[in-house]
């Protein structure tokens, strides 16, 4: 049956056996063990009808033989431990003894308890190690490989391996992005032949935009362990918490002509947070696998290129938790072989290096299992010292915006930390903090480098190189009340009762007989607003501060507020107080019942300062040249946040569409050379018919190379860069990247008053920045309506003294009015990686909001 659901998948295969240049190895050549193997224990060929490396499994097959293995050996279990965005599941398979199966959950408990003070290993307990597979759907051998591992777990007998089960428990999560790895595989198979193609150009071997590298969502999951925004993260980051295994390896491939990366990266290159004894312990470690390769006559790279400074990666966050984490990379060949400057390369072999490769490591973690175990109690002996010598002894945050506090407290959750109430009002440094509101957490916990490496600034002076961001202050990005507490500012008093949950619902709305107004302040409210719209509610913006009459009395409310009349609606009473009291419970969003028209302050809910909003129909630009990661925040933003239709037009084929259908094309970063020659004009067009552009990072930069806006680029005038040589050729790389951004947080100022600010309540807003594009001002002082800011703008991570100060007071957004629409364009991705809730609400303001301001009639020069 098994064999029928392999053959039966939608994949254009030949005949199996049919004559081919490329003739994959049976499992145990591929593996070359000198044991003995089980022969009741199936091969992936007698499950699946196709030998290991004849083709790419599918993310299905994967689960089929994980099955099949399970229902054979008592050495495997497995579990469901979340599922894609798809619905694909996401298994954890543990191997181990079958003594071992029956007390796993011992097992776990004594694990965790490693991290207690005087904590002590017993002598039975096994060494845990973790393998993940599929990170990069594109990178197969990284998943191919975890069929043959698991047989070779399962099936191989002799004293050795009895002995490497009592003592060792092996889980591997196969895989953690299954989507991707469908979308790899599918184009791999449907492109298969009777005799394999080598050319490096053919098809096979070019697959087409979005790839299969990232998620359903076009998320890099390797980025996505310390912000977990998406599903399979936080099943990997929970799955990894729960077990805190001793080492934890990632399987990845780098390019067709590398040969095979093996952690840890650069020393220079750790973060401080990290333990450098674990760093020692991971090299001591490499010694068994390094020897396997240099009796192979294989070349392989440590300590090189692959800095952990970035702690979301696979290969720092595990060292936040005492693991040791590993980081593998090697060739690929994407397909089944490929021409490369050292002759052809089969993928047969590449998934039998990775699988060697995994089981040396395997091993190598259970000859040195009692150096692993004591790495993590004395890792936890270390954190507690640090803890007790930090003069900061935890952080306050909060928000009056319930949705973003929400996620932002499942996150620390995912990471299993501890987090309190707060017990009574508290005032640091004039922000206040309320109950209900605002949270705390110690870092005198038992987690202490995790607390401090999500929520700490660092200004970085002693690096200029990273492989990734420089920084990701979480609460910055979300755009919370924080701040760090020191001795005596974290009280007993204060401290409440230990969160265990936090229901984002505001109260419903009382009825009225005059209509509701919906507050903005939400990350939710656009989700609120659009199923109103959707509805066919009709819905007007205040677009000042107003005093109203509620059937709570007197309330403030500030800019962005929406006001929903009864009297002229198309949808009756109930049903708009219905949709109303879905928006509080569902979406965290303010609503008050009104009881007059007339306000003490600010427009009349009648008045003529308000506008109609509409109900926009967006169009995102995607396809090759397009930043896959950018357009997918942008996708996931609309359609899984805020639930909001999105069509999608790849920019070679926009020249056919009926554009006149969208109110709002949006252009993701990315090089906009498909187009074609008439599209800018056609673009120029459209906007001055009443559409609204919208433009981020490079596309930014070709919308005004296109002189479809007035703005221009800053230029960043940094005369001390300028001024600097580079003692000689070794210094070229730091010289370089002096005047670049790889990823760090910046402050930013807000014109609150602007409609593009709609909900903000303070004009400070942190924002991710890359590169160093900005722009100027010109002869109308409101088209930057968010600036960095005029000192220091820096808040986290590392940018020169030079260019700091050159971004200070240019524009980070710019809008103007073109005819009857609007060009708004943003020097940076507003929803960078997902997590940074708090820009994110000008992009949603850009769509609700676009053509909602003016340009002035009066010029002047910034």
């Amino acid at each position: 049956m098994l064999r029928v659901l392999a053959l039966s998948l939608a994949l254009a295969l030949p005949t199996a056996g049919a004559a081919s240049a490329y003739d994959p190895k049976p499992v145990a050549e591929l593996l070359n063990f000198d044991v003995r193997y089980d022969a009741d224990i199936p091969t992936p060929e007698t499950v699946l009808g196709f030998q290991s490396g004849e083709i790419i499994f599918t993310p299905e097959m994967h689960v089929a033989y994980i099955r099949a293995l399970a229902a054979a050996s008592d050495r495997v279990s497995v579990e469901t431990i979340g599922q894609s965005h798809f619905g694909r599941p996401i298994l954890r398979v543990t191997t181990t003894s079958s003594a071992n199966q029956a007390r796993l959950e011992e097992i776990r408990a004594t694990q965790l308890s490693l991290g207690d003070a005087g904590a002590a290993a017993p002598a039975n307990h096994p060494v845990i190690v973790q393998l993940t597979h599929g990170v990069h759907g594109s990178e197969s051998s990284g998943y191919d490989s975890a069929p043959l591992i698991l047989y070779h777990l399962a099936a191989a007998q002799g004293a050795d391996m009895e002995t490497l089960l009592d003592e060792t428990v092996i889980q591997q999560i196969v895989m953690i992005n299954p989507d991707g790895a469908n979308r790899f595989a599918q184009w791999t198979n449907m492109h298969h032949a009777n005799v394999a193609v080598a050319d490096p150009q053919s098809r096979e071997h070019f697959y087409e935009w979005p790839w299969g590298r990232t998620n359903h969502y076009w998320f890099d999951l390797n980025r996505q362990w310390l912000p977990v925004t998406q599903p399979e993260s936080r099943a990997l980051v929970s799955t990894t918490q729960d077990w805190r295994p001793n080492v934890a390896a990632d399987l990845h491939e780098m390019g067709s002509n590398s040969t095979f990366f093996i952690s840890p990266g650069p020393r220079e290159g750790f973060h401080p947070l990290l333990s450098m004894d674990g760093f020692d312990l991971n090299v001591t470690l490499n010694q068994s696998i390094n020897a396997q390769f240099d009796d192979a006559g294989e070349v392989y790279v440590s300590e090189e290129v692959f800095d952990d400074f970035y702690l979301g990666y696979g290969s720092s966050y595990p060292g936040l938790i005492g693991s040791i984490p590993y980081l593998f990379e090697q060739s690929s060949v994407r397909g089944l072989i490929q021409e490369t400057e050292y002759g052809i390369q089969r993928y047969d072999d590449k998934i039998a290096q990775q699988a060697r490769t995994a089981i040396a490591l395997i091993a190598s973690a259970h000859a040195n299992r009692a150096e692993l175990q004591t790495h993590m109690r004395d890792f936890f002996n270390e954190s507690r010292q640090m803890a007790n010598s930090d003069p900061v002894r935890g952080y306050v945050f909060g928000s009056s915006d319930r949705g973003r506090l929400s996620d932002f407290l499942q996150m620390l959750e995912t990471h299993r930390l501890e987090v309190y109430e707060l017990a009574q009002p508290f005032t640091h440094q004039g922000q206040d903090f309320e109950p209900g509101e605002a949270f705390l957490i110690p870092l005198r916990q038992q987690q202490y480098r995790l607390v401090r490496g999500l929520f700490e600034t660092r200004i970085i002076e002693d690096k200029v190189e990273f492989y990734d961001v420089s920084g990701w202050t979480q609460p910055l990005a979300y755009d919370l009340d924080y701040a760090e507490l020191r001795g005596g500012q974290y009280r007993s008093q204060i401290v409440g009762d230990r969160v265990t949950r936090f229901d984002m619902a505001e109260a419903a709305p009382d009825v009225s007989a005059i209509g509701y107004v919906m507050e903005w302040d939400s990350y939710y409210a656009p989700r609120a607003l659009y199923r109103l719209l959707d509805a066919g509610v009709f819905a007007r913006v205040i677009p000042d501060e107003i005093s109203v009459q509620t059937t709570a009395g007197e309330t403030e409310l500030d800019r962005g507020a929406l006001m929903i009349e009864l009297s002229r609606q198309p949808v009756d009473a109930e049903e708009i107080h219905a949709l109303l009291s879905q928006a509080a419970e569902e979406d965290g969003v303010k609503v008050h019942a009104v009881t007059s028209s007339n306000t003490s302050r600010g427009s009349d809910l009648g008045g003529f300062n308000l506008s109609n909003v509409e109900r926009p129909e967006v169009l995102l630009i995607t396809g090759r040249g397009i930043s896959m990661g950018d357009a997918g925040e942008l996708w996931h933003l609309l359609d899984h946040d805020m639930r909001m239709p999105v069509s999608m037009i790849d920019q070679s084929e926009l020249g056919g569409a009926d554009l006149s259908r969208y109110t709002h094309i949006i252009l993701p970063h990315g090089r906009l050379s498909r187009m074609g020659d008439d599209m800018p004009e056609t673009l120029g067009a459209w906007v001055r018919d009443g559409g609204t552009l919208i433009a981020t990072r490079g596309a930014a930069r070709w919308v005004i190379d296109q002189e479809l806006t007035s703005a221009t680029i800053a230029e960043l005038e940094t005369p001390e860069a300028d001024a600097a040589r580079p003692e000689n050729y070794d210094a070229m790389s730091a010289w370089n990247a002096e005047l670049q951004i790889s990823g760090a947080i910046f402050e930013t100022r807000i014109d609150i008053t602007h409609p593009l600010a709609f909900g903000y309540r303070d004009d400070v807003l942190p924002s991710h920045r890359i590169g160093s594009m900005a722009f100027a001002g010109g002869d109308n002082p409101l088209a930057l309506p968010v600036r960095y800011g005029a000192d220091d703008p820096l808040l986290s991570g590392y940018a020169s003294e030079e260019v700091r100060r050159a971004l200070s007071g240019t524009g980070a957004v710019f809008a103007e009015r073109r005819g009857s629409g609007s060009v708004i364009l943003f020097a940076d991705d507003p929803y960078y990686r997902a997590y940074f809730r708090g820009p994110a609400k000008l992009m949603m303001n850009a769509i609700f909001f676009g053509n909602d301001f003016r340009n002035p009639s009066r010029r002047t020069v910034d």
